[in-house]
């Protein structure tokens, strides 16, 4: 491994100083990549540079000074740019809190159950919010049957309403800069008598017109310029809690699994991709 042998001599050269510097500097230092780096921490028993940090100061009885981890552009030059940690730090903090209000006041428990309840479930996003869409109809459809991504078109749209039914129910994510198609999908679905959760950013948002579940997730952005963390994790903890509900998911999920491999749908994973030896 030529990549891990020069990243070693660059941690070599210099130490423990050299830890001092950040993971990033050492890699371009190295030519090498974070997986050359990963590994090379993974075969000497360590999970991180910080613990191998904190090995190194125990070690040489130094106290070795965490790197500023900086977005820079070039080394040195760290002028007025976020940092790193501080960026890292608002997003945990974001997705515990917004994790924690929807648990604590019932809303996943209510949306999982209107979702597991319904005859046909229906999902939609436009704009940035087609990606959320996309992913929590996988999810859910991984569990439950009668899923159905409306792509984010007039077209597809009135098709989805036609054929829409008072028992179903319609999962929209809905932010800044809030989509005239979306708010139009979930009033004449609201119209039809079907059930609305709409995922979105704030009580006020106009999406809550027409919701009978709001799902109120913080973005920590005013523009459509959101941070997608916590937006991602709550559809996967909705998905997760219907498909935990519904009778049959895990055979479902089962079968599924059994006819993706008969149809050779996904490749099978190497011995390297696995970990595994021969």
């Amino acid at each position: 491994m030529p990549d891990a042998a020069r990243l070693y001599r660059v941690i070599a050269t210099d130490f423990p100083e050299s830890l001092q510097r950040r993971p990033a500097q050492l890699l371009a230092a190295a030519q090498a990549t974070a997986e050359d780096l990963d590994r090379l921490l993974r075969d000497a028993g360590l999970t991180d540079t910080s613990e191998l940090r904190r090995r190194a100061g125990k070690e040489t009885n130094r106290r070795l000074v965490e790197p500023d981890l900086s977005l820079t552009n070039r080394d040195g030059d760290l002028g007025d740019r976020t940092m790193l940690r501080r960026v890292l730090s608002r997003e945990q903090d974001n997705l515990a809190d917004t994790l924690h209000a929807l648990q604590s006041n019932g809303t996943f428990e209510l949306a999982s159950r209107a979702i597991l309840g319904s005859r046909r479930r229906w999902v939609f996003g436009d704009l940035k919010s087609a990606g959320y869409a996309s992913l929590f109809a996988v999810d859910l459809n991984s569990a439950l049957r009668d899923v159905t991504l409306i792509q984010p078109t007039a077209a597809a749209a009135i098709t989805a309403l036609t054929d829409a039914h008072p028992a179903d129910t319609l999962i929209a994510f809905s932010f800044r800069s809030y989509s005239v198609l979306t708010l139009r999908v979930a009033q004449e679905f609201h119209r039809v008598g079907g059930s609305v959760i709409a995922l979105t950013d704030s009580y006020s948002s106009p999406i809550c017109d027409f919701a009978d579940h709001v799902v109120p997730i913080n973005t920590r952005s005013e523009s459509a310029m959101h941070s997608p963390t916590a937006v991602v994790a709550v559809g996967h903890v909705l998905a997760s809690l219907a498909a935990a509900g519904a009778k049959g998911a895990a055979r479902r999920s089962l079968r599924r699994s059994e006819i993706s491999r008969s149809l050779q749908i996904y490749p099978e994973p190497t011995d390297e991709q696995t970990g595994t030896t021969s």
